[in-house]
């Protein structure tokens, strides 16, 4: 029996597979250790934005008490957006705000990860 292999000789996997399947292992834990930040702050805004809603809804709410509780909200939950990202147009039944930017961090040399953030919620009269 000489030429037919044991259980015992094919049990694992060999040092250099499991360098392999580390280093994979490791490359897209490494990316999602990246990304994690991103995805909770977008979490933060969609919660900032329903909060809003919720609270000006059917309040005939102006788009300066709009922009006023937005920018309260932002500052508690620690949010910094570009003022531009932050849009408030009037709406058939209201206002229509839309929240538009985004995110970068990078990852390895010179690859970078890019997180789009698009969100609108209409707060009516």
């Amino acid at each position: 029996m000489t030429g037919v292999p044991t259980r015992r000789s094919q049990a694992g996997i060999t040092v250099i597979g499991f360098l392999i399947l580390a280093a994979l292992f490791g490359i897209v834990g490494y990316g999602g250790l990246k990304l994690v930040p991103l995805y909770m702050q977008n979490m933060r805004l969609s919660k900032v934005l329903d909060d809003v809603r919720q609270e000006l809804d059917g309040r005939n709410a102006t788009a300066g008490q709009i922009r006023t509780a937005l920018s309260r909200r932002f500052d508690v939950e620690g949010i910094q957006l570009p003022a531009e990202s932050v849009k408030i147009n009037q709406a058939r039944n209201g206002y229509e705000v839309s929240i538009q930017y985004d995110n970068r961090t990078p990852y390895i040399a010179d690859i970078w990860f890019l997180v789009t953030f698009d969100k609108k919620v209409e707060i009516r009269r």
